[in-house]
């Protein structure tokens, strides 16, 4: 196999907006080898997907190469045309994009859009279509050959995507943002088999992500992009431990870490936002962000300084630049549960019913049923935190669903105060709603977009608070002031926000109302480290200073370590484990608590993807289970065992054997 590389030399992109030529990507200089890894991180709008798609020559309409070039084996993407630029495009070059749905064609089964990429013979292509799912790990190929793109799991269209790519012999792999939208089990499997492919394979790859973590775990080098212009190039590990450039710096301590906790170690995000293209400055582009800065960062420009043959750096006081000198052992929160108990479920159940396919009326089958929740008892105490955790699919939606009132459960109740709720939001009366709020993943929907941000706030305040419209009116700036906003904000419609602003708008419209209980479902999973980190500081100030109670849905662990006070973990509907969140994560009993966070680990144990169906007897984990015991997991439903200090597993195994069974790099977090 020949050994191929990539070379870009001082490319510069544009984008033609408005009648004006706008830089997105500025003199952006690195090279690749085959087989190499190179992560591409930074804050949205740092460019990230822009050079991606430039190196591919994909860039859209409005795009332009301004200057420099890209060599793959010294050819000139930029010099090719016509066939023969179609034929790189075919055989050479490659594209993961981060929504697999949005990529696939909804009309076409996948095995006609394999064959379709793979092209040639018919017949010689399904036999290469089959093969290449069964190498991307894909059970039953056959049956997803015929399937529809809908009617396949995140994970699993996302193979299907990676088995486009890599048909063949790739030379050049752009994975932008590819495991985003896949929970933390499937992300591990995706990101292993990447790994693999990769290594078999060898293109120069480029894995583009805001998740500094997974960059850590795939990437043999990692560039650092701000503002369109590359700030920092070093080998992974070297980077994470020795950070030469103020940006790189910040990324890093704005990451929830073990051992950091809400209240005695507060995360640190980054001030300011990113400048939008056409509103750089002449000298140094983090200048207005940095805390390094003087006179000299904003009047000149830094060049490119090579500390190392393979390090090098865009800053004039990189030598002030120091990695993290402490390192905070676990901090344990307060275990106490004296807190008033505010919310209470007992025995909530959901089951859906399919719809019935025309098929199904024809043939007069029966359709099964979903059993989304079973019997799921949880208490919600004020001042605390109430982490839910879980794969897709484990009911964590549908649980926050039912307790707002959107959802109807199918059995069990739900008490505010010692008081039950009706199973709808139509039919609960207006305190009760004003004491349980929520807040969405994708604050974008949520938002009214024919409304100012001054009359989104106001609208709780009058239908809720019972306030004149004037009254809210003059509480609007309060209101944008306690989510760190201007109150010059009111009068901006949500077009005009970034995606971590519009977060802080639904929270502060939900705070409005002043609950008792937030209701948070994935409200950050979709926001840059930097925006993240203000707004878990943000939700963590609120709590202390008004007493509040979260329910904080997410998947990801080292968020809920850090925010949350108590952590239930589900499983197709049941909890299996719950308790204070030192007792659950540090370390993990339960074996699905333990593959949840080993899914983090680079060589943690891996369980794949979940069944379709979960046994209707015994453990409904036991399928995937890496610690079956035997008969007594596939035949009886197992009990819960007592763990101390209100730390409580649903689990055959005796809890002396699971403590003995943990892995060491585990116990060590």
């Amino acid at each position: 196999m020949t050994t191929s590389t990539l070379e870009v030399q001082q490319l510069s992109v544009v984008y033609h907006i408005n009648g004006r030529m706008l830089p997105v990507v500025r003199d952006v200089n690195f090279t690749a080898a085959a087989g190499e890894v190179i992560g591409i991180v930074g804050e949205s709008g740092s460019g990230k997907s822009t050079l991606g798609l430039a190196l591919l020559r994909a860039l859209p309409a409005n795009g332009q190469v301004r200057s420099g070039r890209v060599l793959l084996d010294d050819i000139d993407l930029y010099q090719m045309e016509g066939s023969a630029l179609r034929a790189l495009w075919k055989h050479s070059l490659r594209l993961v994009p981060q929504n697999p749905l949005a990529a696939l064609n909804p009309t076409l089964p996948i095995g006609t859009q394999l064959i379709e990429a793979i092209g040639g013979n018919r017949r010689e292509a399904e036999q290469q279509a089959i093969a290449l799912l069964t190498r991307v790990q894909i059970n039953d190929p056959k049956r997803v050959m015929r399937s529809y793109p809908h009617e396949l799991s995140g994970g699993m269209q996302q193979r299907v995507m990676i088995a486009m790519a890599l048909h063949g012999t790739p030379r050049l792999l752009v994975l932008d943002e590819p495991t985003t939208s896949l929970d933390v089990t499937t992300e591990a499997a995706v990101v292993d088999l990447l790994a693999e492919l990769i290594r078999e394979r060898q293109p120069v790859s480029l894995f583009i992500s805001h998740n500094l973590g997974l960059v850590a775990r795939i990437a043999t080098r990692t560039a650092v992009l701000y503002a369109g212009e590359l700030v920092e190039v070093a080998p992974t590990a070297v980077l994470f431990d020795q950070p030469r450039h103020p940006y790189t710096q910040a990324l890093l301590r704005s990451l929830p870490r073990p051992g950091l906790r809400y209240d005695q170690h507060p995360l640190q995000p980054i001030e300011g936002s990113i400048p939008q293209p056409g509103e750089l400055t002449t000298g140094c582009v983090f200048a207005p962000r940095c805390p390094l800065a003087d006179t000299r960062c904003w009047q000149e420009r830094p060049p490119p300084i090579a500390l190392t043959a393979d390090h090098a750096t865009r800053c004039h006081y990189w030598s002030h630049v120091t990695a993290e000198s402490d390192n905070p052992s676990f901090a344990i929160p307060s275990t106490s549960t004296d807190n008033e108990p505010l919310l209470t479920t007992v025995n909530l159940t959901k089951t859906i019913t399919q719809r019935r396919t025309l098929t199904d009326l024809f043939w007069v089958n029966k359709t099964p049923n979903v059993v989304a929740l079973a019997g799921v008892d949880l208490t919600i105490h004020r001042n605390r935190t109430l982490g839910i955790v879980g794969e897709s699919g484990s009911g964590k939606t549908t649980l926050a669903r039912c307790i707002i009132g959107l959802t109807p459960p199918s059995g069990g109740s739900i008490e505010l105060l010692d008081i039950p709720l009706a199973p709808l939001i139509q039919q609960r009366t207006r305190e009760q709603i004003r004491r349980l709020q929520m807040v969405l993943q994708n604050p974008q929907e949520a938002l009214n977009p024919a409304l100012t941000i001054g009359e989104t706030l106001s609208r709780p305040l009058i239908r809720l608070g019972g306030m004149d419209p004037q009254t809210a009116h003059r509480r609007v700036p309060d209101l944008l002031r306690l989510v760190k906003l201007p109150p010059e904000y009111a009068t901006r419609r949500p077009a005009q926000l970034s995606g971590g602003e519009k977060q802080r708008v639904a929270i502060a419209r939900a705070l409005a109302a002043t609950p008792d209980i937030l209701v948070l479902d994935e409200a950050v999973s979709a926001l840059d480290v930097s925006v993240q980190a203000a707004v878990l500081n943000l939700l963590a100030e609120v709590k202390t200073q008004t007493g509040i109670a979260y329910l904080f849905i997410t998947h990801d662990l080292a968020v809920v370590s850090y925010l949350a006070d108590d952590i239930v973990v589900m499983y197709r509907g049941h909890i299996i484990e719950h308790g204070p969140v030192h007792a659950v994560l540090a370390p993990p009993l339960h074996p699905y608590t333990e593959a949840l966070l080993a899914a983090t680990e680079p060589h943690g144990i891996r369980i794949g993807e979940a069944e379709t169906t979960i046994p209707e007897h015994g453990c409904p984990f036991q399928p995937r289970c890496p610690r079956v015991i035997g008969e007594i997991c596939v035949s009886t439903p197992p009990p819960w065992r007592d763990a101390g200090n209100g730390h409580r597993i649903r689990c055959h195994i005796p809890l002396e054997a699971l403590r003995d069974a943990r892995q060491p790099e585990l116990i060590e977090r």
